[in-house]
């Protein structure tokens, strides 16, 4: 999405981050997930991708986002999204700028009309990031027996 022609008609970039995914362990801590994404959001959409590896994006609108929260999880400052299926997703960021991955999540809007994001792709994307976030945990956790 880092080419122009990857954006609908009126949407704008609003800022790239690199973040982290915070997931609950079996103990019940949290822990920064093993592979960096790449964020980028725009007035329309979040999307989320593995920042080395090559993965289809997964696609948020503005409107499958129920709320946007800045959170604290054990000693990690994160961003709680709550998507309309259900899911938190916190995110975090290593590089002091999650006040600014805050003001632009919130800056976020629906697209007009005419655009239609497909929420059962939404509902898709989330689940596929999460599986492949799973993957990645079970990887490193193989690697570290």
């Amino acid at each position: 999405m880092s080419e122009e022609s990857n954006l609908l008609d009126g949407e704008r970039p609003l800022g790239q981050y690199t973040v982290g995914v915070l997931e609950r362990s079996l103990e019940g801590h949290w822990m920064p997930s093993v592979m960096p994404l790449s964020a980028i959001v725009t007035n329309y959409r979040l999307v989320l991708s593995p920042h080395k590896k090559k993965y289809q994006p997964a696609t948020l609108p503005s409107h499958f986002i129920g709320q946007v929260n800045m959170a604290t999880r054990d000693r990690y400052n994160c961003i709680e999204l709550i998507v309309k299926s259900g899911h938190r997703l916190c995110l975090l960021m290593s590089t002091g700028k999650l006040d600014d991955l805050y003001h632009d999540l919130s800056a976020m809007k629906a697209p007009p009309p005419k655009f239609h994001f497909d929420e059962k792709i939404a509902q898709k994307d989330i689940e596929r990031l999460i599986a492949y976030l799973e993957n990645q945990h079970r990887v490193a956790s193989t690697r570290q027996d």
